[in-house]
Parts: C-alpha cells; sequence; structure tokens
C-alpha cells in the first residue's frame, strides 16, 4: 500500500513550503515541489504544533471551531467537517476553549490534525500512523512536554499495582502492612465498645499509628530502602 503524500513527506499537516522550518529536507533532495518535506516525523509534528501555538499567541485562536478554521479554508476544504472529524477524535465540542500551550490539548488537536490529513494509519490504536512516543518527540521540539512527574511518586496504575521489586510499590509490599491496620483496628474496635471516651481516644490513636506505619513503609520503598 503505497502511503499518503504527507506521511512520505514526513509532513504531517500537508504544510507548504514558505516558511524556513527546522528539519527540512536539502534542497537538492527536495522531490515535492508544493509540500514541505522534512528529515524525520518528528520534525514534521514539530511545525504543525508551532502552527498551532502560532494561531493561538498570535491569532488568539483557541478553539476546534477557530483552529481548523484558519488550517483548513473553506476555499480549499470541507471546513465543517474537518472541525467534526477533529472533535469528535479528541472529544472536545467545538467551541470549547482550548490552550495550545498544554500538553494534553495540543497533543489530542495535532493527532486528530495527522489523522484527518492522512487517513487512519496503520496503528490499530489509535488509528494513526505514528506511536504516542514518537508524536511527544514532536512536541518537545515544539517546546511542549507532558507534565513532570513529583520525585519519587508512584502513579496509581494497571502497571505500578502489579510491580515487582525493581518498580514501584507493588502487592505484596501493600499485603506487608495490611496485617497491622486490620489489627489496630479490630482493637479500636473493642474499646469503642467499651463507651470509654479514653479508650476510645487510644483505639484511634492506634488505628492513626498503623496508618502511618504503612505510609512510612510506601515512602521507604519509594526511596529504594526497602
Amino acid at each position: 500500500m503505497k502511503k499518503p503524500r504527507g506521511i512520505r513527506n514526513h509532513n504531517l499537516g500537508n504544510l507548504r513550503w514558505g516558511d524556513p522550518w527546522q528539519g527540512l529536507v536539502p534542497e537538492k533532495w527536495r522531490t515535492d515541489k508544493t509540500f514541505c518535506q522534512f528529515v524525520s516525523a518528528a520534525y514534521g509534528i514539530r511545525a504543525l504544533a508551532r502552527t498551532l501555538i502560532t494561531y493561538q499567541d498570535k491569532y488568539g485562536l483557541r478553539t476546534v471551531r477557530q483552529i481548523i478554521g484558519r488550517w483548513a479554508p473553506e476555499s480549499e476544504n470541507d471546513t465543517a467537517a474537518y472541525i467534526r472529524a477533529v472533535a469528535a477524535q479528541t472529544g472536545y465540542a467545538p467551541d470549547d476553549r482550548l490552550d495550545m500551550q498544554s500538553y494534553r490539548d495540543i497533543k489530542a488537536v495535532t493527532e486528530a490534525i495527522i489523522r484527518h490529513e492522512n487517513g487512519r494509519g496503520v496503528l490499530s490504536t489509535p488509528n494513526t500512523w505514528y506511536d504516542s512516543q514518537t508524536v511527544d518527540k514532536g512536541l518537545a521540539l515544539a517546546g511542549v512536554e507532558p507534565p513532570k512527574r513529583a520525585a519519587g511518586s508512584v502513579p496509581i496504575t494497571r502497571e505500578t499495582i502489579g510491580a515487582t521489586a525493581t518498580g514501584g510499590m507493588g502487592i505484596a509490599q501493600i499485603a506487608d502492612v495490611l496485617p497491622q491496620v486490620s489489627d489496630a483496628i479490630n482493637q479500636a474496635n473493642g474499646h469503642l465498645s467499651s463507651g470509654s471516651a479514653v479508650r476510645m481516644g487510644i483505639g484511634i490513636t492506634l488505628v492513626a499509628i498503623a496508618i502511618f506505619i504503612a505510609w512510612a513503609q510506601v515512602r521507604r520503598h519509594q526511596a529504594g530502602t526497602l
């Protein structure tokens, strides 16, 4: 199957010659007289993303309707259909206010434009031509990177739940501290049933201590001391 023109040119937004973009193919190797050719997909994605950022910073375009209205004018495109397609893929309504300096917003719009310009692609998920890492590389070249996770934090994901000693805190570590919490809660219940205010306070204190122990073990694991 012959790849679409934009994929062959690494020009995912089908930008035309004119701007001195970074990563353009040297002039002697250019074979397309109309559309830019880039040395890699990352530079093509960078050019697309920088265009979207300019739309916002220079022209105040911050919605799918406004952005696509300029990107794909009615004189050359079915702009209404383009807007519907981008809105459907991104999950944003056509008039939702977006931020092209936001990684989440610009990545969603960039991927939607790549798909609309070049078809569904060869990857089954999310039906595009490039994986998430390639898109991220292009966005980073454009100055937009994913939010950085706080140092020492362990994200709650399907992968970290089942992590081993080489990754985040896993099921085995959680199981180690659960009996301590359970014992403290059982002791607290016994005190609470007596009706004594003093004993109630002791029971609550025991629960707090058990929770602190669990928290401390989590922190030690994150620090690499467990």
